[in-house]
């Protein structure tokens, strides 16, 4: 019994494995995919990096380096398969937690197309001042339902390093649809809640 479970742990190792290389050969593919990106930023919750991936990353490591200190052979290929599994979870984390802005839209997350809006949908956009920077909340419909459906919101924080550059991008493609949005930054804390 007690082989019968270790192979199947093992095996379940394996398998997360291959999961974990897939899912960052996926978000490599996605982000080799985006075309003419004028400005990124890493927008994960641990200083710009995936809280969770990186945290499992650095423990694992941590555990292998113990592992080979101490010279436990045996485990070195689980070892090893946990330490692949934590750097592609880590790849795949931080690709997708990457904001980038382009010549064709907003893309918040690479590997969720939901997160992904073109400018020509964009219909307004309010800006908040926080301390990490400032939050957009950009007001979209999509295009394949009717406006009177219901509306979208989308928000990014720009961090104060990528206002300016992406306050320029945003001019360029909103100017001419949205009209004088230098008037847009409005403090929440004004309006009126219904």
């Amino acid at each position: 019994m007690a082989e019968a479970l270790s192979i199947f742990f093992k095996g379940v190792v394996v398998l997360f494995t291959i999961a974990s290389t897939l899912l960052a050969g996926y978000s490599f593919q996605n982000k080799l995919r985006l075309r003419k990106v004028r400005v990124s930023w890493r927008a994960g919750k641990l200083s710009g990096y995936p809280l969770f991936a990186t945290v499992f990353l650095v423990f694992i490591l941590l555990i292998a380096g113990i592992g080979y200190v101490k010279g436990d052979a045996l485990r070195y290929g689980l070892l090893l398969c946990y330490s692949w599994i934590g750097s592609m979870w880590f790849i795949s984390s931080y690709l997708a937690s990457k904001h980038y802005i382009t010549d064709y839209g907003i893309v918040k997350n690479i590997n969720e197309p939901a997160q992904t809006i073109p400018w020509f949908q964009i219909l307004d956009f309010v800006e908040q001042e926080k301390q990490e920077g400032s939050e957009f909340t950009f007001t979209y419909a999509d295009p394949d339902q009717p406006v009177t459906s219901g509306l979208n919101q989308l928000r990014i924080t720009v961090p104060h390093r990528k206002r300016s550059d992406f306050l320029r991008l945003v001019e360029v493609k909103l100017k001419a649809r949205i009209g004088n949005y230098g008037t847009r930054f409005v403090d929440v804390k004004n309006i009126p809640n219904k």
